[in-house]
């Protein structure tokens, strides 16, 4: 969308690396006027070095750092004891964006353009209530305004298979470890989904049929926040002729199982998979999440998709306050007896700007402070009820429970080749990770952090019993 945006603007010679796809070209990214970078929190220290490589390379270029850990942490580029303590080079970058990239960078390029010299740190974080208005400096209040992603300057858009597609932006729910309403905002803004409306929804779907995609990925953080209008663009999505041969998205169960018109168009349209954050299936970890949902109303929607013929892959959290060894056991209890497609579970992960964040770090709870173990798959900070090393060796014992080969098999036997598929693909990542952290694990704290301590080291606290054993 940025790329697009440029374009808007003039510039004509522009590329995109995303490493997931191609590898990264650096003498090409060392030779840019202009490199823009873009990181999650636990790519956020690669993105710092490559970052400074490229002014090492390129002192002329204007080097531009922005993401959701930009937003949150933007002084970490131009701190010399953070610097230090991670062995960055500097500088590292001219600028950081916060905020909506889109509402931030065309101005700042104008004004390097210009010969100005605007600050290091450019934009705003945006924050407001559900309903509240939008300061339309931080952010794009119409969606409908923004171009549409320019696909063809990745390189290696060949390889794409699936298209992105967003309908809207942010999420009116409030669970407490979510970066993503902090970063979008509560008050869901939305982009049409009109049948004539040639800056919509249904017209970016067209085209990329006409590019060659076959499947979309909907990547709105809800996409059936408003069932309605899910309902709406879906029959839409018929009426224009445009349903892809399989999509997914991310829902909530609270929704999926109100409507069975919403399921059936679903279905219709071309469904195969939902992503559904169910986070626990212990009900006060539910309450001291805000997740407003309850463990019957997720047993009802792994039910009905089935019925429906629709895979739920369900994401939980592990870690929270009230989880033990136990609650992380019966997690995966729950997804074999109730036959969840797959599952991700997730290692509770403090992200900055989140409120999860502020409280383990007033606790003195993060133990870590490497970004790059930040991927809900390391613990980084001190549970309450069991040690760090006994979270992070349940979890992924669990998760190697859930995809045993005999379950792989299972699904197979019954006909579920892709559902097979996917879980032995998943086996192999679980047994995967857990070599490559041997090590690590090892070095995890075995004690319980006890009530009313700050900051505790491997030495300090009992020794737990179940890890002891």
């Amino acid at each position: 969308m940025v790329s697009a945006l440029l374009r808007r603007e003039g510039i004509r010679d522009i590329r995109i690396y995303c490493e997931d796809i191609a590898p990264v070209d650096f003498a090409d990214v060392a030779s840019a006027d202009l490199v823009g970078i873009s990181t999650t929190t636990s790519t956020a220290l690669r993105a710092y070095r490559l970052a400074s490589a490229v002014k090492r390379a390129n002192p002329s270029a204007t080097v531009v750092v922005g993401g959701i850990h930009a937003t949150f942490m933007p002084h970490e580029p131009f701190d010399a004891e953070f610097r230090a303590r991670h062995d960055l080079e500097a500088p590292v970058c001219d600028h950081v964006l916060v905020g909506e990239a889109e509402a931030w960078l065309p101005p700042l390029l104008r004004s390097v353009e210009a010969g100005e010299r605007p600050d290091p740190i450019v934009g705003r974080r945006l924050r407001h209530e559900p309903g509240g208005p939008i300061d339309s400096s931080l952010a794009t209040q119409n969606l409908d305004d923004l171009p549409w992603p320019d696909l063809g300057s990745i390189v290696g858009r060949e390889r794409m298979r699936i298209a992105p597609i967003v309908t809207s932006r942010g999420c009116p729910f409030d669970c407490v470890f979510c970066a993503v309403i902090e970063m979008f905002g509560r008050r869901v803004r939305y982009r049409s989904i009109e049948m004539d409306d040639p800056r919509g929804v249904i017209a970016e779907l067209r085209y990329m049929r006409e590019l060659g995609f076959r499947s979309v990925f909907f990547y709105d953080d809800n996409f059936t926040a408003r069932i309605e209008r899910a309902k709406r663009l879906l029959e839409n999505m018929l009426r224009a002729g445009v349903v892809p041969d399989a999509w997914t998205a991310q829902v909530r169960a609270t929704e999926i199982i109100r409507d069975r018109d919403l399921l059936a168009l679903m279905r219709r349209t071309g469904c195969h998979m939902v992503y559904m954050g169910l986070e626990s299936v212990n009900p006060a970890t539910l309450e001291e999440f805000n997740k407003r949902q309850s463990v019957e109303q997720i047993v009802e929607a792994v039910r009905v998709l089935r019925e429906y013929g629709i895979r739920a892959h369900g994401m939980f959290v592990m870690g929270a306050d009230g989880d033990t060894v136990d609650t992380i056991r019966a997690t995966a209890d729950f997804a074999i007896r109730h036959d969840v497609s797959t599952v991700q579970f997730m290692i509770l992960t403090p992200l900055p700007g989140t409120r999860c964040y502020e409280s383990l770090h007033e606790q003195g709870r993060i133990l870590d402070d490497d970004w790059s173990r930040y991927d809900a798959h390391h613990t980084v900070f001190w549970p309450r009820l069991m040690s760090p090393r006994e979270l992070q060796v349940e979890t992924f014992r669990a998760m190697a429970r859930v995809y045993r080969y005999a379950r792989c098999a299972l699904a197979a036997l019954h006909g579920n080749l892709a559902t097979a598929f996917y879980r032995w693909y998943a086996h192999g990542l679980v047994a995967g990770h857990v070599r490559r952290t041997v090590e690590y694990v090892q070095s995890l704290p075995s004690t319980v952090w006890p009530a009313g301590a700050g900051s505790l080291g491997p030495e300090d606290g009992r020794v737990s019993g179940a890890q002891e054993a």
